[in-house]
């Protein structure tokens, strides 16, 4: 067994990145207070041999003349076969609208001045210069936009569909890639669709000499998997399918709603993005769990996933609002972004089976919205994430207990004491706040 105080060091700061990535509704909580819109989300259950077992729930809302909606819950890190299930799951639909906070510039340009069109422009051939710069590093030559979806496409199922968007500007018009002898340029002729021009039809150019990318990390959820021997839903989920669109905020949107709430700073926002962590910092934890699980036999990553299991399985995490004001962006106003998605999708001639693919944590509030539309609830489909096995988690259960509950107070602190601008004075701008959040993002 390891030396307690490591375990709580490590453990400790791991379980609080995942605690509230998916606050949901276990069984117990759900026996207590039983309604048709407040049904239990995710599950956890111990099987006859003692292991413990995490599962994420799909229903199918129906109404008669109306298109049926399923919402299809997902934990961010599980198992293959979990995200095999799911994707068969999703696969059987004619619409999937999909989680995911993207980048500004993969959003279609467009506007209703001048001023929007030029900007959301820009920031598309800003967004696409790094893809085709890697797929000319990659081919070695300079690619047609087609080349760079395929490219990207090995890396993110998501991005052919983004770059599709992104690649005509807000005129209508596709962009062109120039060859250059060292680089490329990137090239919208504006509204006018001609060379030269002042104001809106002024061309756009965007010129790139070949460059190395800068080292990063694959994003905290993504390395926390790999460190558990489990999936990130990213590499497992093939977004590139006919009818999947995702249906979610941008950076930018997502940072002006935090802003608005007076949320500043934190790694809420960052891991969001991909990764709440640097890459030396997710190194070094790496290594640090790569060396307590070769001293122990791989205990310290069972501990990890014993952790995830009892809290997201459980009721504790039940309550978006633990999560402050934050939790109301993440929750609240992304769910708003969809159910308007949903709604002008369903004002005219709609298909006729539609799914919603978002975090566990955020179905309740859709099962809600549902049967205020008069939809009724099927039986659920439950799917197991994962499995964690407490024997051989090499923590003594006292030690397991004590690390749960400073898991669920940090939630509660960092709930309780939200960090507006003016609460940090004197810190510089760019400086993270100090209160836990989760990496394992809803």
């Amino acid at each position: 067994m390891i030396g307690m105080p490591t375990v709580r060091t490590v453990l400790g700061a791991m379980a609080v990145t995942c605690s509230m990535g998916c606050p949901v509704r276990g069984h117990d909580a759900a026996a207590r207070h039983p309604t048709a819109a407040d049904q239990p989300w995710t599950a956890s259950r111990a099987e006859a041999d003692g292991r413990l077992v995490l599962e994420t729930a799909t229903r199918t809302f129906t109404r008669d003349g109306a298109p049926s909606i399923t919402l299809v819950g997902v934990a961010h890190i599980g198992t293959a076969d979990y995200y095999k299930g799911l994707q068969a799951i999703l696969d059987a639909h004619d619409l999937v609208l999909y989680e995911s906070v993207y980048p500004t510039g993969a959003a279609a340009p467009g506007g209703h001045d001048a001023a929007a069109r030029v900007a959301s422009t820009r920031a598309s051939m800003l967004w696409l210069r790094d893809l085709i710069d890697a797929t000319w590093r990659a081919d070695g030559a300079v690619p047609t936009i087609d080349r760079v979806a395929e490219y990207a496409r090995q890396d993110d199922s998501r991005c052919p569909a983004w770059i599709k968007a992104a690649s005509v500007d807000a005129w209508g018009r596709p962009l062109t890639i120039i060859a250059l002898d060292n680089g490329f340029s990137l090239v919208s002729l504006g509204a006018d669709g001609r060379i030269g021009g002042s104001g809106e039809e002024a061309d756009l150019r965007l010129l790139q000499r070949s460059r190395q990318p800068k080292p990063d990390g694959d994003g905290l959820q993504r390395e926390l998997a790999r460190m558990l021997a489990l999936e990130f839903q990213l590499d497992r989920i093939d977004y590139a399918q006919p009818g999947w669109v995702v249906s979610d905020m941008t950076f930018g949107q997502l940072e002006e709603a935090f802003k608005r709430r007076g949320v500043t700073g934190g790694m809420v926002q960052g891991s969001l993005r991909g990764g709440g962590l640097s890459a030396d910092a997710i190194g070094a934890v790496v290594a640090i769990l790569k060396f307590m699980d070769a001293a122990s036999g791989g205990s310290a990553s069972e501990a990890v996933k014993v952790l995830m299991v009892q809290v997201l399985g459980s009721s504790v995490a039940t309550d978006g609002a633990m999560l402050g004001e934050e939790g109301k962006v993440i929750l609240d106003d992304r769910n708003a972004v969809v159910w308007a998605d949903l709604e002008q999708r369903l004002g005219k001639a709609p298909p006729q089976r539609i799914a919603i693919f978002y975090g566990a944590a955020h179905m309740a509030d859709f099962a809600r919205r549902l049967h205020g539309m008069g939809y009724t609830t099927g039986e659920a489909t439950w799917s197991i994430t994962l499995s964690a096995d407490p024997r051989r988690a090499g923590v003594d259960e006292a030690t397991m207990r004590g690390l749960r509950s400073a898991m669920e107070q940090a939630g509660r602190r960092s709930a309780k004491s939200p960090r507006s601008a003016g609460e940090r004075q004197g810190a510089p701008s760019d400086a993270p706040a100090v209160d836990p959040a989760p990496a394992l993002v809803p």
